[in-house]
C-alpha cells in the first residue's frame, strides 16, 4: 500500500529523488547552523531558518509539479522562459535593486529575485532546442532556414550548405551573457562552461569549435589585461569601474612573496587587505578533521558574513569534516551520472540534451562554489539546493523537477517498448 502510494507520488528516477531530499535535509541543518550572524542582525533566532524552510517546502512543491508536467509543455515554454529572462535582465540593468553595488535583483509585486537565474535556464532550454533540431543522423547540421525558424523568422532563400548550429547558440546566449557579465562574472563562466560541454556532447563541427575556443582565448586575454590595468582610483568611479577593481583585487595577491607565508602572516595580510571571508573560510576548513566538529558546532560561522550562502561549503567541512565534504561532492556527481543515464534512454533528442544541460549547470555551479571555498579566488556563487536563497532554490527545484519529468517519460516509453517486444503466449 505504502509502496504504491510512494510510486504514484514520486515518479521518475528514485536516485535523483534521494539526492534531492538529502541535499534539502543538509541545507536545513547547515543553514540553521551558519545563520548565526543573520540571527543577530535580524534580532530573531528562528526567522532566517523559518524563511529558508518555507522556500524548501515551496521548492518540493515545485519539483512535484514539474515532475508531473508533460514534456511537450516544457518544450513549448523554452522560448518563453528565454524571452522573459532577457527582458528581466534588461529591467534589472536599467532600474533593478542594487545589492552589494550590483543591479542583480528585480522586485515584482513585493517579491525580489535574481533574473540571471531565469535567463540561465532559458539559455539552456534554447540550446537544447537548437541542438535537438540540428541532429541529422550521424552529424549535427542546422540550416539557415531552420536557425531562423527558431526565432520565427523566414529567410527569402534556403542555404543548406553551411552549418549554423554554433552561431545560433552563440546568438541566443550573447545578449543575456553580456547583461549578466556586467554584474556577475562567475555566472557567465558557468554558462560558458555548460555551453561548451553541450556543444561537445552535441557533436558540433570540430573546426567551428576550435575557432570558438581560439576566439574565447583572445577575448579572455584582452579582458584579463584590461582588468589588470584597472587603476586603484577606480574605487571612486562608477559601479562597473568598481566592479573591475574588485575583479582585479581578487586575481592579484597584493602581498605576493617568493616565500610561503606563515599562518600568522597570512592572517595579518588577510585582515589588512579586508579579505575576511577568504581568511575565515580557510580557518573553517583548516581547523576541521576527518569527521569534523559536529553539526551546529562551527566556530568560523560567526566571522564569515555570507556563511549561509556563498561559503556554506566551508561550514559543511568544518562541521562534517573531510568525509562530509567528499560526501556532498559525490551527491552532485551522482546527480550528473544519473542524468547521463536518463539521457541515454531518451528517444527525444530535446529531452536528452535538456537533462544533460541541467545536470551540467548544477554540477558546474557546485564545483565552482567548492573551488571558491578552498581557493584564494572569491566570488559569489551559492551551493545549489544547499545555500540559503529564494530564486536560486526555486529555479534549482525547477531543474530537478524537469530531470524527474524526463526520467518519468523515459521509463514510460521503455515500459511500452518492453510490452511490444514481449513474446505473445
Amino acid at each position: 500500500m505504502v509502496k504504491n502510494v510512494t510510486r504514484k507520488l514520486f515518479k521518475g528516477d528514485k536516485v535523483v529523488w534521494a539526492v534531492f531530499f538529502i541535499l534539502c535535509a543538509l541545507s536545513l541543518i547547515e543553514v540553521f547552523s551558519a545563520s548565526s550572524r543573520m540571527t543577530y542582525e535580524m534580532g530573531s533566532y528562528w526567522k532566517p531558518i523559518t524563511k529558508h524552510a518555507l522556500f524548501l517546502i515551496a521548492g518540493i512543491g515545485v519539483v512535484w509539479f514539474f515532475h508531473n508536467m508533460k514534456l511537450e509543455w516544457i518544450r513549448n515554454f523554452s522560448k518563453f522562459v528565454y524571452v522573459v529572462g532577457v527582458v528581466l535582465l534588461i529591467y534589472a540593468f536599467v532600474g533593478g535593486d542594487r545589492v552589494n553595488d550590483s543591479a542583480r535583483w528585480v522586485t515584482i509585486l513585493g517579491v525580489r529575485f535574481q533574473p540571471s537565474e531565469i535567463a540561465k535556464m532559458g539559455i539552456m532550454m534554447m540550446t537544447s532546442l537548437i541542438l535537438a533540431k540540428a541532429q541529422k543522423g550521424n552529424r549535427t547540421h542546422l540550416s539557415l532556414k531552420e536557425a531562423m525558424s527558431l526565432i520565427y523568422l523566414r529567410p527569402q532563400k534556403e542555404d543548406d550548405t553551411k552549418d549554423y548550429t554554433m552561431i545560433t547558440i552563440i546568438a541566443i546566449a550573447i545578449i543575456p551573457s553580456i547583461l549578466i557579465f556586467v554584474e556577475n562574472l562567475s555566472t557567465v563562466m558557468i554558462i560558458a562552461a555548460a555551453l561548451l560541454a553541450m556543444m561537445i556532447i552535441g557533436n558540433i563541427n570540430g573546426k567551428h569549435l576550435a575557432g570558438l575556443l581560439a576566439a574565447v582565448a583572445v577575448i579572455g586575454a584582452i579582458g584579463f589585461a584590461t582588468i589588470m590595468a584597472t587603476p586603484d582610483s577606480a574605487k571612486h568611479g562608477g559601479a562597473f569601474e568598481r566592479k573591475m577593481l574588485t575583479w582585479k583585487n581578487r586575481l592579484v595577491d597584493k602581498d605576493e612573496s617568493d616565500k610561503p607565508l606563515s599562518p600568522k602572516e597570512f592572517y595579518k595580510n588577510s585582515i589588512k587587505n579586508g579579505d575576511h571571508q577568504n581568511l575565515y573560510s580557510k580557518l573553517a576548513i583548516g581547523t576541521s578533521s576527518l569527521f569534523g566538529k559536529g553539526p551546529g558546532k562551527s566556530v568560523q560561522r560567526d566571522f564569515i558574513p555570507l556563511a549561509h550562502s556563498d561559503f556554506i561549503y566551508s561550514i559543511i567541512i568544518e562541521e562534517l569534516g573531510l568525509i562530509g565534504g567528499i560526501g556532498v561532492l559525490l551527491l552532485y556527481l551522482t546527480l550528473l551520472f544519473r542524468s547521463g543515464r536518463i539521457a541515454s534512454k531518451c528517444e527525444d533528442p530535446y529531452a536528452a540534451f535538456l537533462v544533460i544541460a541541467i545536470a551540467i549547470i548544477i554540477t558546474v555551479q557546485a564545483l565552482m562554489h567548492m573551488f571558491i571555498s578552498v581557493s584564494d579566488f572569491v566570488t559569489g556563487q551559492p551551493l545549489p539546493l544547499v545555500s540559503q536563497g529564494g530564486t536560486a532554490i526555486l529555479i534549482n527545484c525547477v531543474y530537478i523537477g524537469i530531470i524527474l519529468c524526463i526520467s518519468r517519460e523515459a521509463k514510460r516509453l521503455e515500459r511500452e517498448k518492453e510490452k511490444k517486444e514481449a513474446p505473445i503466449e
